[in-house]
């Protein structure tokens, strides 16, 4: 249940960031979502992270709610390089949404899937399993689906509109 809300909630911000978009700079959008995520991470921290919830027998379970410690001085260095990039691809992908159709841009995002299993295998070692490949592949091919439909409906795309000015 927890992928199917984040989807949910990341096309929730997409499209709002789109409606958003005519009056707002991406610079401010993606400056409320940042300090949306500092505010949720943490509020969880504050509920959960104390390790009270961590079961030991079940690794996902332990993994989720283990005790929060303060990161070593290299960590933190990690971790902001690791935010220094999360606002700027925030940032892009808000300008990205904010001047054209999101039929448009969604496609490109599949990207992440093949850096995704690259990077799984890369660094973890880990292959997908069975049920993995079938989101995958359910995944790729609604994006596939959508960017064929919009090409055999003839869709005018909004790439020629002027790009809304950015206050």
């Amino acid at each position: 249940m927890l992928p199917l809300a984040a989807a949910l909630a990341y096309s929730l911000v997409q499209i709002m960031t789109r409606k958003m978009g005519k009056d707002e700079k991406a610079s401010t959008m993606v400056f409320y979502i940042q300090l949306n995520l500092v505010f949720f991470s943490s509020l969880m921290g504050l509920i959960f992270g104390d390790g009270n919830l961590a079961d030991p027998t079940q690794p996902i379970i332990f993994y989720l709610f283990r005790a929060w410690i303060v990161p070593t001085w290299q960590d933190l260095m990690i971790m902001f390089g690791i935010g220094i990039f999360s606002g700027l691809g925030a940032y892009f992908i808000s300008q990205a949404y904010r001047i054209t159709k999101a039929g448009i841009i969604a496609p490109f995002e599949y990207v992440a899937l093949p850096l995704s299993i690259f990077w799984s295998i890369t660094i973890f070692g880990d292959w997908p399993d069975i049920v993995s490949w079938l989101g995958i592949v359910l995944i790729a091919g609604a994006g596939l689906y959508v960017v064929y439909s919009e090409t055999v409906q003839g869709r005018k795309n909004d790439l020629y509109r002027p790009i809304p000015r950015n206050r």
